[in-house]
């Protein structure tokens, strides 16, 4: 017999505390516009249970959320693989990239006793889902010229009474429509999208982000940079929303429900080390930036410190070629939760989901902890921040970008791994 639960949580972040995802923001929060939420849903199919969690942050570094999953287990009694711990990236939260400090020892103590608390109210249940497009909410930023993955999933979840437990999105749009402006905590669209969800259905709404890593909202293009709204990010939940609900409705119960789950880590190629000259030349231009606005200033120190760790890493034989990114996989039935804990350029995410039909893929990023961007190829090619810079401004453990030919082995080996399942 099939069971569920779900519930949530406010992670409350320091009043006045950093916030996190615009380094041209320079100052702490000034409030809290909305609640900054972990979301968990437990599932149980008699013989296997596994959650989903999603919190409204940018992102968690990979030892701990390791350590937050670890003690899902061991309060739970399930296996690593079946904890899928997510985070929506929205760019208007508190600073959750960090390896310690009082609020995120909290945080996290609180997303392990929500979890927990879900065993004790787990009751029979039924579980749909399905897919539906939703057009004109984000644009590929790095290229127009290549796709956007436009499906919203969706995974409803009710109880024998009828009443909904929980509904599961899955959408793939960076969650910046509030810019650098702002200076109150917000979940941003994603959590704009779980609060409708459960208004219109009852029960817990959560937003799963997709492979977003070229991907920002249409108001960026339309309107330009940092100019979105709160406004805009109610409607565009409110849209999203909307689509799943509607999709639910002609989306089959299942009669059986059957979990599975596997994970692997995979070592993958990183870009070489730039040369003593392009170091040099880096130094030279961030020591420039550094006598400019204070937001210029505090990027030329960013970069000051990148070229420091490359040349200290040098010097030890470093930077390491390869590093070890964990896919995880859940398995529902005929449907795979293929999680990573990088902002993946939508093409990555199209192949594995090619790869996977006639099965349906959800592709989740920033699960299990957050390492920075995984571009494609052609991706690498342009450039840029996604492509080959974002490893230099401190967010994540990688200090040389994502190599060629990462894109191809992470296609292959996802698909490979989800079909195991």
């Amino acid at each position: 017999m099939f069971r569920a639960s779900a519930d949530e949580v406010d992670l409350r972040p320091p009043a006045g505390g950093e916030m996190i995802g615009f380094i041209a923001r320079l100052v702490g929060s000034t409030g809290t516009h909305d609640p900054i939420m972990a979301r968990a849903v437990l599932l149980d199919d008699g013989e296997t249970k596994a959650v989903i969690i999603s919190c409204d942050l940018l992102g968690f570094e990979v030892p701990r959320a390791d350590e937050i999953r670890s003690r899902i287990t061991e309060t739970i009694g399930i296996e690593t693989s079946n904890v899928l711990l997510a985070c929506t990236h929205t760019h208007s939260g508190p600073a959750s990239l960090a390896t310690g400090g009082p609020w995120l020892d909290e945080a996290g103590e609180k997303i392990v006793n929500l979890v927990s608390g879900l065993a004790a109210t787990l009751k029979p249940a039924h579980l749909s889902y399905g897919t539906t497009r939703v057009s004109g909410i984000g644009y590929n930023r790095e290229s127009e010229q290549h796709p956007i993955d436009e499906t919203l999933g969706v995974i409803g979840i009710n109880g024998d009474d009828g009443k909904a437990i929980a509904t599961i999105i899955n959408y793939a749009t960076h969650a910046v429509i509030l810019g650098p402006e702002n200076l109150e905590y917000s979940t941003d669209f994603p959590g704009a999208a779980a609060c409708h969800l459960a208004r219109l259905r009852g029960g817990v709404g959560m937003y799963l982000q997709g492979a977003c890593g070229d991907v920002d909202p249409a108001v960026y293009r339309d309107r330009g940079w940092g100019t979105g709204t709160f406004g805009d990010v109610d409607e565009i939940g409110q849209k999203l929303a909307d689509a799943a609900v509607a999709a639910l409705v002609d989306a089959p119960a299942a009669e059986e429900v059957k979990i599975r789950s596997v994970a692997k880590v995979v070592d993958v190629p990183l870009d070489e080390p730039p040369s003593s000259k392009e170091l040099d030349e880096v130094a030279a231009e961030a020591a420039a930036a550094e006598a400019d606005s204070p937001s210029r200033r505090r990027s030329g120190k960013t970069m000051l410190e990148w070229v420091e760790k490359v040349r200290q890493a040098i010097k030890t034989g470093g930077p390491a070629e390869t590093f070890g990114v964990e896919i995880s996989v859940l398995g529902i039935n005929d449907l795979r939760l293929v999680g990573v804990p990088f902002e993946i350029f939508t093409d990555i995410s199209l192949g594995i989901k090619e790869g996977l039909k006639p099965l349906e893929t959800f592709f989740v990023g920033y699960a299990n902890g957050y390492c920075g961007y995984y571009p494609t190829r052609w991706g690498k090619d342009l450039g840029g921040y996604g492509g080959r810079t974002s490893c230099r401004y401190g967010f994540g453990p990688l200090i040389t970008a994502i190599g060629y030919s990462a894109d191809e082995q992470l296609v292959r080996e996802a698909v490979a791994l989800a079909a195991t399942v």
